[in-house]
């Protein structure tokens, strides 16, 4: 392998740990955050004081969030390997029809981290719109954590974006 495509394929394995780091810091926040609050519709029961605990499973777009980190956290794996190999042996990794499979395997992972990205966030600012000043400090602490994690799957998306671009740049 000549030593430009040596560093290209150095530049695409850095460029996958970094997106994998961020990916993992992007599930990390999303399931350890949670926030418990008493349910108002249970203190009109019998059943007073009974606790909510409120987490990313309580939205479906929690959900979805949190399997595209995943999905982009096991693809990012796999591929770490790959490049890893392609740096080890000096060479790439099947032909021409390959590189381009995974540069398209990674438009679609880029797609998926934005499409991720983008629904958490519009799920924040329509919930801080909606709600506004009630609030409290939990619930915005909540909110601005699922923030985070959002913004970390857009900078992934970015990550990707770089992979990309250094990948067609190589071909």
């Amino acid at each position: 392998m000549a030593p430009r495509a040596r560093g290209h394929a150095m530049a695409t394995l850095v460029t996958r740990v970094i997106t994998l780091a961020i990916l993992a810091a992007s599930v990390v926040v999303m399931a350890t955050t949670a926030r418990t609050e008493y349910d108002l519709i249970y203190l009109l029961d019998e059943d007073f004081g009974q606790i909510h605990d409120m987490s990313f499973q309580d939205l479906y777009t929690y959900r979805y969030v949190l399997s595209v980190a995943a999905i982009g956290c096991a693809y990012t794996l796999v591929l770490i390997s790959v490049a890893a190999i392609a740096v080890v042996q000096g060479q790439r990794i099947g032909g021409t029809g390959f590189a381009w499979f995974l540069i398209f395997m990674d438009v679609v992972l880029c797609a998926l981290l934005t499409s991720g990205g983008a629904a958490g966030l519009g799920l924040v600012v329509d919930n801080q719109r909606i709600n506004g000043k009630s609030f409290d400090s939990g619930h915005r602490k909540f909110y601005t954590s699922f923030d985070a994690s959002c913004g970390l799957l857009l900078a992934a998306a970015v990550c990707t974006v770089v992979m990309i671009m250094i990948s067609v740049s190589s071909k």
